[in-house]
Order: C-alpha cells, then structure tokens, then sequence
C-alpha cells in the first residue's frame, strides 16, 4: 500500500504588532488561530529581505500605540498582500501617515473615523471592532442584574463631557439605582461587570467622535448600550434595535428612567444586539474577512 500522501502546509499570516492582552490586535490574532489561521507574530523588526514569502498568504500590520512601532526592513521586498488595520483618529492621525509610509499596504484598514481616508495614500476599507465572544459572554436576564449602570474606561482631558456627565449620573441616581463608574478591570473581569449591568454607558471624546470597542463588548455581554453619537455607528447598528442614542445629558436621563422601569423592552434591544454581534460582528468574522481580502489580492 502506498503511503499516504502528507498534506501541504497552509501558508501563514506573517502579523505584526506590539501584543498586549487587550489590544485589537490581540483579539484578532486569536481569532485568525481559531479559525483555522497559522500566524507568525513579529513585534519589533521584521527584515523582508530574510523572509520566504511563499511561507505567508500575506502580512497585516496593526497599529498597537502602547508598544513601539514596528519597525521594517526591505519592504520593497515584498510580493504578497500587505494590510494596516488603524484604531485611530485625528489624535494619532500623523503617527499612522508614517507607519503608513513605512508599511506601504495594499489596504488600509480603518476601525472608524473615515472622513480621514483621504490623508492616506492607500486604498481604504472600513473595518470596525468586533466582540470576542469567548470573553465577553453573559446569559443573565436584564432583570436579575444587580448594577443599573456601569461604565469603564480611562480619564483624561479629551473626555471632560463624558466625565460630567457620569458625575451628574451618580448624583441624581444616588440612592436609587446602582452604578459602577471608572473601575480598572478588563478581560473576563470586564466582562463579569458588564454582564451583571443592565445598562453599559458608552460617550465619546469632546472633539473626536470615534466607534469604540465599548459598544461591541457591552452588547457582546448582552447589556443595554447607551451611546452618544459618532460617525459610522449607523453602518452597523440601528437606534433603539440594537442600542440607545442619547443627544443631551437631559434626554440621557430620560431615556435611563425609561429603560430602567421598562426593562422587557430593554431586554428586547439587548437581546436582539446580542445575537446580531454574535452572528456578523466577531472577530472571527474579521478575521475571515482578512482573510478574504488577502486571498483577492493574491489573485
């Protein structure tokens, strides 16, 4: 008998970032192993010149602010699909025109903040934040949550509205429902809090409106999300389908009221979010969709 022919290895994803255990790029990097995706990770330096190309379907560069920035070698070298995945806006908007000089990417990939595409002399492709659904997971009704309203995140002066208004939230709610504001936890921590939250509050920068990862993990948990507005939220999500829209700190507190004394019908928006993230919006999804793009590159 003939011995089995060994099947060819599938040719890997050469990525390379600074990986912390949060960032997007760490989501996405698991999530291209889960389905199926052999990934070589480099983090500082990457010589193109000492690098089999025919070994990788492609490399994706993915901007990681609290590492240093890649750095590359001979990248004129490179015959196969390159992509830069960005998470930011006007505040990083010269460091990612660098990189992208460096990276010279057949595909810019921007999570929100389209308005700048055309700083860029790549081509550009939207592609948000999604939910890691092994992480961020809860199956508790609405109703048996204990925290009315919760919110993490960083403090700083570019989010002075969003701190007022989380100030004047605990103010008038004191004594009446329970909040959670400012804790530092992430991870399944951070999950463990939005998942016994009835309400994840999400609120933009003063000046910069930017699609956040906060929307896509309070839903991924199942939590009513209550967002102010930024651009590109209406290509995903509907208002009052899949979250909330506020516009002022009055018309926030109005729709809290409601929402709390109404929750079959908060459950019904968390719900139906939920299950929406769950079926299109996973980092597996992104991660397919890489995939994709570097496989019409190729051809």
């Amino acid at each position: 008998m003939d011995a089995p022919e060994l099947a060819k290895p599938q040719p890997a994803l050469l990525m390379c970032y600074g990986k912390t255990p949060y960032t997007p790029g760490r989501y996405l990097e698991d999530a291209l192993r889960r389905i199926g995706v052999r990934v070589v990770r480099m983090e500082e330096t990457v010589d193109f010149a000492a690098i089999n190309m025919s070994s990788y379907l492609g490399v994706l560069f993915v901007e990681s602010p609290s590492r240093p920035k890649v750095l590359v070698k001979n990248i004129h070298l490179v015959t196969i699909p390159k992509l830069f995945w960005i998470h930011h806006g006007e505040n990083r908007l010269n460091a990612n025109i660098e990189m992208c000089g460096w990276y010279k990417p057949d595909l810019l990939l921007m999570a929100h903040s389209l308005h700048l595409a055309h700083q860029f002399p790549s081509p550009v492709r939207f592609f948000p934040f999604g939910v890691d659904p092994h992480i961020f997971h809860s199956a508790t009704p609405l109703v048996e949550r204990p925290v009315d309203i919760s919110f993490v995140g960083g403090q700083s002066a570019l989010y002075r509205t969003r701190e007022a208004r989380m100030k004047y939230m605990e103010t008038e709610l004191k004594g009446k429902r329970t909040v959670s504001f400012n804790k530092k936890v992430f991870l399944h921590d951070l999950s463990s809090l939005y998942g016994k939250s009835k309400i994840v509050f999400n609120h933009t920068a003063d000046s910069i409106k930017a699609f956040n990862m906060r929307i896509f993990e309070g839903m991924g948990c199942g939590a009513l999300v209550f967002s102010d507005y930024a651009p590109e939220q209406e290509m995903l999500f509907q208002d009052r389908t899949h979250f909330v829209l506020y516009q002022s700190r009055n018309d926030l507190m109005n729709k809290i009221d409601y929402y709390l004394n109404n929750l079959q019908e908060a459950q019904l928006i968390a719900g139906t979010a939920q299950n929406y993230v769950r079926q299109f919006h996973t980092y597996d999804h992104r991660a397919a969709q890489i995939i994709n793009w570097m496989k019409k590159l190729r051809a």
